[in-house]
């Protein structure tokens, strides 16, 4: 009785923390929401008829829900929020890594580079970093200042410079994965790819089954407070009672010993 019951205390444990979790985020931009995995425990390794007595559930991990979230309007000129499938493209300035995010919240540093929020540069469809000048420099020496930047709902970043000139500046890319639930995540609203999720299936918005670009929003988090409130009761009283049971069970295992 005691493994069952132990198996029951943590799996509840669980569901408590990633529940909590979930709320703790429901305001960070693009968050997703994971729910818990569990899976029957039995005394024999394979179940057989008539042997497969159950030690209840045990916990596998958490599965990251990938719901779009809904969109709310901010009018930055850099803020980008993914309708429908796809992943904005990072790298790391320092080892080069990729990572994937949802989070469209990009800022400009000195040079031009579009970045996110903790300092990764955000790649285009052909894995180049995506650089916007802030100023351009003529032959005569004269310049001109970044007045304007527009961001069509494929991707394509135009600005248009203080002296009236228009550039078009690269296209963001996008990434999918065959089975987007399976991503790792790093911290900070970034996804790396596992075995279990393939590779990154690269493209542009608008082009192959991937989504749409929409400038001046930001996906908000697809956690549900109400629905979340409600599975926290549930885990809550479920881990309250399997506590009452492990305490009665030591009660009786006392007496029986004595």
């Amino acid at each position: 009785m005691i493994p069952t019951i132990r198996n029951a205390l943590q799996m509840a444990s669980n569901n408590i923390s990633l529940i909590s979790n979930n709320l703790a985020n429901a305001s960070t931009t693009a968050f997703k929401r994971s729910e818990g995995e569990f899976l029957h425990s039995y005394a024999e390794d394979i179940p057989r008829e008539g042997l497969n007595v159950g030690y209840g559930a045990i916990s596998e991990g958490a599965r990251r829900q990938f719901d779009q979230g809904s969109l709310k309007v901010t009018n930055g000129s850099l803020d980008v929020a993914v309708n429908g499938l796809g992943m904005f493209q990072t790298v790391s300035e320092v080892d080069g890594d990729v990572t994937y995010t949802r989070d469209g919240s990009f800022i400009m540093d000195t040079v031009g580079f579009l970045k996110t929020t903790d300092g990764r540069r955000v790649l285009d469809v052909n894995g180049d970093p995506l650089v916007i000048p802030p100023r351009r420099i003529y032959q005569n020496g004269s310049e001109a200042i970044l007045d304007t930047i527009q961001i069509s709902s494929k991707g394509q970043i135009q600005a248009t410079y203080g002296d009236g000139t228009i550039m078009e500046l690269g296209t963001f890319g996008l990434a999918r994965f065959g089975n987007l639930t399976a991503l790792k995540a790093i911290g900070n609203g970034h996804y790396v790819a596992s075995e279990r999720s393939g590779p990154a299936i690269i493209g542009g918005a608008m082009t192959s089954n991937f989504g749409q670009l929409i400038n001046g929003h930001l996906e908000a988090s697809n956690t549900n407070v109400t629905d979340e409130l409600a599975k926290l009761m549930k885990a809550q009283q479920a881990y309250s009672g399997s506590s009452r049971m492990l305490q009665t069970a030591a009660d009786i295992t006392k007496r029986l010993i004595g």
